[in-house]
């Protein structure tokens, strides 16, 4: 069991990785690792009899150069490959060649249905698809208005009629161009969509020095503990799980465990053992509600308590003995979890300094697609929780049009940062400055230490009849700080749902999953008027309604704000 350690910049303790340099690509980190550090194990995942298999960094160079050379093969290079497929070391094994020079990499959420994958193909202008043999159907379905698709390749299995990875692998072992190919690193080597649940889906264009520059930031804004291992959770298709989970763990020749699911999350890290786990606040706060969930049926909250007062007085003393004293409680997250890094949303402090009093340390930080996608990290968010930290080290930061309390649209320049849109001008238009800085959309200032500090989309911005403006996460963060029995909670304006007589108030729908306390409306009353009393008063919640169903959510796990007028009956309670 690793702990104890001090936590420290990852670029400390992998210069033997860096001393020629910084990374210039997706490539340079397969070919750098292999060479300095070929038998490090990197990806750990299970068979299908539950033992994990290891694979080191010579064995992903070895793959990677065997599929690229059958990707080429089949006239790919250059194509525009999707992939939809599930979580597996394929996958990220996938991504990574044909981003090292095949062509450009389009990652698709695998629970799209066909309509949607084939509007996402269109835009992307997808040749060819990587995807597990269960999603065959869907993706030919889909393939029926998208020409342009010349192959599909199954990643998983064999399946006649069709490429296979495996095949791909084996006709590619005898081979030598991709091998000996030259990477511009200026080219398009990946292209994400924006999170969206419609048409408004964007597609950013990456290069090969935009990801390798986010690799970079990263490296100088988490912090972790040498030889440690981490297990990948989120979404591939998101640019925060391959960008800068696991590709800034593969450059530090760190071991990533990848799961293959988010529904078989808590049986796999039991096995895998993790000491850090990248996640959204959803899930650390669920971890959290979680542990205090089974310590009162177990009858055993009294006894934490106890035990997190004694560590705490140990701590002060440089004694930490939290994985020891709590070793019942770290057993259903196998054990050794010791850091959750989080983004896309605010922290609640008190899941911030609960995990902290057991042992577990967050790290949270701010990003966004076009970026790379990481803006900003903060380590010390048990005394500073509001923050998402300074910019990271090749990033500049401006708040542009800012209002009287220095709140304004965050804007960003760098190398991490995407040039544009595919195939959108006036998109691509509309978010740069002539200075070059990418306009994000999200509300936040910048103290004078540098920190920046969200307050929310500039699109969810609620402004008053009298002008002022309120943003529902600030509120939102709120309410969760005083009510941690809550599950769910979005903010909105009766504006947007009600009758458009009714009068005007900051409404707050919760979701709170037990049935006990979501009956009792008088004590959700009293909270919030606690909740109401550390927030100005034209940001006061009003008026709340009590759901008994979670809201809807996209993949990346954000609310749907634009569906609250079919959830909100207008029975709910008046604060």
């Amino acid at each position: 069991m690793k702990k104890n350690k001090k936590f420290q910049s990852l670029t400390s303790m992998d210069e033997k990785y860096l001393r020629h340099g910084d990374y210039t690509s997706t490539r340079d980190v397969v070919e750098r690792i292999a060479k300095v550090d070929p038998t490090a194990r990197i990806f750990g995942e299970l068979d299908k009899d539950k033992n994990i298999v290891y694979h080191t960094a010579r064995d992903i160079y070895e793959e990677v150069m065997n599929l690229g050379e059958g990707l080429v093969a089949q006239g790919l290079r250059g194509a525009h490959i999707a992939i939809v497929a599930d979580n597996s070391v394929r996958y990220v094994i996938s991504d990574m060649t044909i981003a090292s020079g095949v062509g450009v990499v389009v990652p698709i959420d695998v629970e799209a249905p066909a309509e949607h994958l084939a509007m996402l193909f269109a835009k992307a202008d997808v040749n060819a698809v990587l995807c597990n043999a269960r999603n065959l159907s869907k993706v030919e379905e889909a393939r029926k208005s998208c020409p342009l698709i010349r192959n599909v390749i199954t990643i998983d299995k064999k399946v006649e009629g069709y490429l296979s990875y495996d095949g791909l692998l084996q006709e590619g072992s005898t081979l030598s161009v991709f091998r000996n190919m030259t990477l511009d690193i200026e080219a398009p080597a990946k292209m994400l969509f924006t999170s969206g649940t419609t048409g408004a889906n964007k597609c950013v264009v990456m290069t090969n020095a935009n990801l390798a520059a986010n690799i970079k930031n990263c490296l100088s804004g988490i912090k972790s503990t040498e030889g440690n291992t981490s297990m990948s959770v989120l979404p591939m298709h998101h640019g925060i799980e391959i960008n800068s989970h696991i590709m800034t763990r593969v450059a530090t020749g760190r071991l990533t465990y990848i799961n293959d699911s988010i529904r078989t999350m808590m049986n796999n890290i039991r096995i895998f053992k993790p000491d850090c786990i990248t996640v959204v606040p959803m899930i650390s706060n669920a971890f959290y509600k979680a542990i205090w969930s089974g310590a009162e049926k177990a009858g055993k909250a009294d006894k934490l308590r106890k035990g997190i007062r004694i560590s705490n007085l140990l701590r002060k003393f440089g004694v930490d003995k939290t994985h020891t004293m709590f070793a019942d409680v770290f057993e259903p997250f196998g054990g050794n979890l010791n850091m959750i890094v989080c983004g896309g949303a605010m922290l609640n402090p008190v899941v911030v300094r609960g995990l902290n009093d057991i042992g577990i340390h967050i790290e949270n930080g701010y990003g966004i697609t076009e970026c790379g996608p990481v803006v900003s990290m903060n380590a010390d968010t048990l005394t500073d929780h509001l923050s998402v930290g300074r910019p990271c080290s090749g990033l500049e930061a401006k708040i542009f049009n800012p209002d009287s309390d220095g709140v304004g649209e965050l804007c960003i320049r760098g190398k991490s940062v995407s040039k544009g849109y595919y195939k959108d001008e006036e998109a691509t238009e509309a978010v740069f400055d002539r200075d070059g800085f990418f306009h994000t959309g999200d509300a936040a200032r910048i103290d004078k230490d540098g920190r920046i500090f969200m307050s929310g989309r500039m699109k969810n911005t609620i402004i008053l009849e009298n002008g002022k403006n309120v943003n529902p996460e600030e509120v939102e963060n709120a309410i969760e700080s005083a009510m941690d029995y809550v599950t769910e909670v979005v903010v909105y304006h009766s504006a947007a749902s009600a009758e458009p007589d009714a009068p005007h108030l900051i409404c707050a729908a919760l979701f709170i999953e037990d049935e006990g306390k979501r009956a009792d409306r008088d004590a959700i009353r009293s909270d919030l008027r606690a909740a109401n009393a550390k927030l100005p008063s034209y940001k006061a919640v009003e008026y709340v309604e009590i759901l008994s169903e979670p809201l809807e959510r996209t993949p990346a796990k954000k609310i749907i704000r634009k569906n609250l007028p079919a959830v909100c009956s207008g029975s709910g309670i008046e604060i």
